[in-house]
């Protein structure tokens, strides 16, 4: 079994919310770190809706393959790299994560993944998953028993989960099986991930109310607004019918618990059994020196001496150092 990763990334940004310790380029070091504390080889493939920032293709570059196209949306760059893992020749035992650019990467989360992933016990993985999104209708995965100070800092279980973000792994033969559906579920409206999550371990996702109800494009033309009702109603019935698999067929879903890497989003950052609040930002900080030390290292550098990194939310601003 090899881990193979899909790592998404779009050279521009969005309106949402973000933490201060935030930025790409931080994103993708806690990655190239964590890729470097695997304890296996991991095979990378940077796809790039776009060309990446000069700074961020370096770190691209020296981790990985690089491969640019215009997509021009989230959903068309998800669709991209599900079809780049499908055509792949990578073995059907094999192992793929596919990764957003805006996490932050703990730097035992690959090594955690690989270990998981080994023991055979599902067939789809999130990095980022319990304690980040509402369970469905109340429903709870199976937990043992514990008190938060009974599990200590970085210790890591992988528990059955109901739905995770884009961001997830899956063994490439289930992909492959999946693949159809999966294109199916993206293309179903709204939070495709929670749909394709939901469908894939034999969860109806949609209700009869979510088949008669859309929500409209405002100001569209009428003719336009129907034709969509009419699409979106079709595909969500097929969705709901496809959910209804034969048992050999569901999938199962497991989520690190607690979670290995965080959404970068104001209020939808993962928690951490530590009871921290700022351990991400103590992640964030700790990716920071890493980054300077390798930056030295490249640049024969000495300790101290300032780096000229200009202030793009990797610490401090040009010519600041570190000590």
């Amino acid at each position: 079994m090899q881990l193979h990763v899909v790592y998404r990334s779009h050279g521009g940004e969005n309106a949402k919310g973000r933490p201060d310790w935030y930025s790409k380029r931080l994103a993708l070091a806690s990655f190239a770190r964590a890729v470097e504390e695997a304890g296996v080889p991991v095979d990378v493939l940077h796809l790039s809706d776009g060309e990446p920032s000069a700074d961020r293709l370096d770190l691209m570059r020296a981790g990985g393959r690089v491969v640019t196209f215009r997509g021009g949306s989230n959903r068309r760059s998800y669709l991209k790299a599900l079809d780049l893992a499908r055509r792949s020749d990578w073995d059907d035992d094999d192992v793929v994560l596919l990764a957003e650019d805006d996490y932050l990467w703990r730097p035992d989360a690959l090594r955690s993944l690989v270990a998981a992933a080994g023991r055979r016990r599902s067939e789809y993985w999130a990095p980022y998953g319990t304690g980040t999104h509402d369970d469905i209708d109340g429903r709870r995965p199976p937990r043992a028993n514990r008190g938060e100070s009974e599990l200590p800092e970085f210790a890591v279980r992988w528990v059955p989960h109901e739905s995770t973000t884009s961001t997830f792994a899956a063994r490439l033969g289930a992909l492959r099986q999946d693949h159809r559906l999966m294109v199916l579920c993206c293309l179903s409206g709204g939070d495709f991930d929670l749909t394709t999550c939901l469908t894939l371990q034999g969860v109806r996702r949609f209700s009869l109310r979510d088949l008669v109800v859309h929500h409209p494009v405002p100001g569209s033309p009428v003719p336009k607004r129907a034709a969509r009702w009419v699409y979106l109603a079709v595909l969500r019935a097929a969705v709901d019918l496809r959910a209804l698999r034969r048992p050999s067929r569901r999938r199962t879903l497991t989520a690190a618990d607690p979670a290995v890497c965080t959404h970068a989003e104001t209020g939808w950052l993962a928690p951490h059994p530590a009871g921290r609040p700022d351990y991400w930002e103590a992640v964030a900080e700790d990716t920071r020196r890493w980054l300077a030390e390798r930056e030295r290292a490249a640049t024969g550098t000495a300790p101290g001496t300032a780096t000229g990194v200009g202030r793009d939310g990797l610490g401090e601003p040009a010519g600041a150092g570190r000590p």
